[in-house]
């Protein structure tokens, strides 16, 4: 999350919104946010249903896998980082910049 925030600002040069999804209450979501200072919404998704719906729940854990997901303004998934490379904002930006030219 702390590079997300580090590049907010660069989303948001590309017409681009940022919003974080997690399984934890939101009342631990809130606080996580406060903590790391994150400019953009941090959903709770404590019923787990759209990180099932979206095929990133790990069932036998409960817990969301780290996904990263460029949707664009159609509601079309255009891009998606898993795990160590969901971490890094580098091809989600890339991806938003060409959106952006379109």
């Amino acid at each position: 999350m702390s590079r997300y925030r580090d590049n907010y600002a660069q989303f948001g040069a590309n017409n681009a919104q940022v919003y974080g999804v997690s399984v934890d209450s939101t009342w631990s979501n809130k606080a996580f946010r406060e903590q790391m200072g994150l400019d953009f919404p941090l959903l709770s998704d404590f019923k787990r249903d759209y990180t099932r719906a979206l095929g990133v729940l790990d069932e036998n854990s409960g817990m969301a896998r780290r996904v990263t997901f460029v949707v664009d303004d159609a509601g079309i998934v255009r891009h998606i980082d898993l795990a160590a490379d969901a971490l890094d904002p580098t091809g989600a930006l890339g991806v938003c910049s060409l959106l952006k030219k379109k």
